[in-house]
């Protein structure tokens, strides 16, 4: 992370937006957070001022009557509202509040909105490790604002209420020498001029103490993320654990993880060193003010100017100022350090989608009749100088079956993500019907494709869920696709029908699914939304060659007259489409079904063909 010194007046601007972030997020926060302010202040004083009062009767000789209302105060009365204070205020806070929790649903909802092109970006995904790790590890960012920036407020309204008793004890100072004012000046002088000064280099201690605590703090975010990545993405993968015994990486590993903790727990003890010092000076700091109080309130006394009970009031309301000064000196400094990672959040929230969002209604046919072109179109990805497709135009309509087959590298995948328009084209243009996608309204032309993309992943959620990408679905719809994509057999195994969870990762009762399962449900997933478009963008690349062709060939069936695209680097996978579009080094070389390009042997077609053929030929 790079330092960034951030103004006062910038600071002060993202900590309200953030505070204001946070109330927005839980509805009555703020109504609440005023609410425990102010009784939290009127606890705080309630001992001090019926204790006072309690002494002053007792010495001024009051009835039994007074006595007793004055013990009940002091006791039941503080006790009650304290307690019910607290109760309400552990409650709301850690129940209630949701502070940490909604900020990173928050996240969550941004990520999930951002263009895709973001979702390719390891710096985005930096970033937002990042403010995870704050967050999980250093207890920082957006959600620590609300536990820093509420009592900050607190305990100013404590100190500006103390200060007014201490203005108004030193103030009876005066009364006490009015016979000599020269010396109620130095006396007065001397005390202010001691107090701030202890107050001064309390708060130094403070600051200098709380920085360094950051900076250890901050030190261990990459090495927390590095340490989290071995235990949970590396070392519980599968496919790593092979890895690690055949290439005896157990000591590697360790050797690794040991220089991480030491590290680590190194920053842990500077931090705990730091605070130990800062806490040693804090305390001579208080016992030198505290002393300097008594003294002042034993001279006040001896002259007259307070009575003896107000010593409990006037000791114990300078005592409460120099404790909240303290407790806010630390959380003043923490909220300071804190406001990089205040900003951190804030900036991600606003990192702006660079996808123009057109306001066209896709239009509605009835008979699905779509037209699609690519029409001079050129394409390269954020931060490359190559073009991924360079020039190409292609055109075809809904009811066609479309393969697309090439080597691999070739564009294949950056023509569907052109086509489903997670990325707008570098040149050209894309038409639908005419009219560039760029026009249309974006979730209406998105809601024009199914894709079962190379990639494909189903969550650990409900079967029916999963299909559906819905909590609410037409269960019959879901169970006739699992019919149809050859899954009927595994929805009568499963214990809770289409409520049972998919996996063991999170529900002991979830059911394990095969690879092979998998890539169904990802197709059934595809019927069921019923778009004009189907995409299978080589879902089935680990398959054989033949297994591959199978399940083409029985996935044109399901698709019916829709349009289909298929894509594959396997030609032998798209013998049956009509249509087929050969790309090479990002350009549309051929076009034509499989007797026409394998006729031609000049083209590449016929090249991919006799060289993969080997592989699929079977016996007649």
């Amino acid at each position: 992370m790079t330092e960034e010194k951030i103004r006062l007046r910038d600071a002060i601007k993202i900590n309200l937006r953030g505070l204001l972030l946070l109330y927005s997020l839980v509805p009555g926060n703020m109504f609440m957070t005023g609410l425990f302010i102010v009784v939290d202040v009127v606890c705080s004083y309630w001992d001090y001022f019926f204790l006072a009062k309690f002494v002053n009767d007792v010495v001024l000789g009051s009835s039994r009557e007074v006595l007793v209302w004055d013990v009940i105060l002091v006791t039941i009365g503080r006790t009650l509202i304290n307690y019910l204070f607290n109760s309400l205020q552990k409650f709301w806070f850690y129940s209630g509040s949701n502070s940490w929790e909604l900020p990173n649903a928050h996240l969550n909802e941004k990520m999930m909105s951002m263009d895709y092109e973001y979702m390719e970006s390891e710096s985005i995904h930096n970033r937002r490790r990042d403010i995870d790790a704050m967050v999980r590890h250093n207890g920082g960012g957006v959600c620590k604002l609300f536990w820093l920036a509420t009592p900050v407020v607190e305990k100013v309204i404590q100190m500006l209420v103390a200060f007014g008793y201490t203005a108004y004890l030193v103030s009876r100072s005066f009364v006490a020498f009015s016979v000599e004012p020269v010396k109620a000046v130095l006396f007065v002088g001397t005390f202010s001029l001691a107090f701030a000064a202890l107050l001064m280099l309390s708060t130094k201690k403070n600051k200098v103490a709380e920085e360094k605590m950051y900076r250890y703090g901050e030190a261990n975010v990459p090495n927390d993320r590095q340490y989290e990545f071995y235990t949970t993405e590396y070392m519980e993968k599968g496919e790593c654990g092979k890895t690690i015994r055949m290439f005896h990486q157990q000591n590697l590993l360790s050797s690794h993880f040991e220089k991480l903790i030491e590290t680590i727990h190194g920053n842990i003890d500077k931090m705990s060193r730091e605070d130990q010092k800062r806490n040693v000076w804090v305390g001579a700091v208080e016992a030198l003010v505290s002393g300097l109080v008594y003294f002042l309130l034993a001279v006040m006394v001896s002259k007259g100017a307070i009575l003896v009970g107000s010593i409990c009031l006037y000791a114990g309301c300078i005592i409460n100022f120099l404790y909240h000064f303290r407790y806010c000196l630390v959380q003043w400094v923490e909220l300071s350090a804190n406001t990089k990672y205040v900003k951190m959040y804030l900036d991600f929230l606003d990192i702006p989608n660079k996808k123009y969002e057109g306001t066209l209604p896709v239009e509605k046919r009835d008979d699905d009749q779509f037209t699609i072109e690519f029409r001079h179109v050129s394409f390269r990805y954020p931060g490359s100088d190559q073009d991924v497709l360079k020039d190409f135009s292609i055109k075809f309509r809904i009811g066609e079956r479309l393969a697309v087959v090439g080597k691999n590298g070739s564009g294949k995948t950056t023509f569907i993500k052109l086509l489903c328009r997670l990325y707008d084209p570098t040149e050209g243009e894309i038409l639908l019907n005419g009219i560039d996608i760029r026009k249309y309204d974006y979730r209406e032309y998105l809601s024009l494709f199914s894709v079962v993309f190379q990639d494909f992943k189903i969550p650990a959620l409900p079967l029916g869920e999963n299909v559906a990408v819905s909590t609410e679905y037409d269960a019959q719809r879901v169970e006739l696709v699992l019919e149809r994509v050859g899954l009927g057999e595994l929805l009568q195994k499963m214990p809770a029908g289409l409520n049972t969870p998919l996996y063991t990762d999170f529900d002991k009762n979830g059911v394990d699914i095969s690879g092979g399962e998998a890539q169904k449900v990802a197709i059934a997933r595809a019927l069921y939304h019923d778009t004009p478009f189907v995409i299978l963008d080589e879902p089935t690349a680990a398959l054989d060659p033949l297994a591959e062709y199978e399940i083409y060939s029985h996935f044109d069936d399901l698709v019916g007259t829709k349009t289909a695209v298929y894509i594959s680097h396997r030609l032998s996978s798209c013998q049956f489409c009509n249509d087929i579009l050969v790309i090479d080094g990002g350009k549309a070389v051929q076009r034509g079904n499989h007797e026409e390009l394998v006729k031609d042997q000049e083209g590449l077609y016929y090249t991919l063909w006799n060289t993969q053929a080997q592989y699929y030929q079977t016996e007649g």
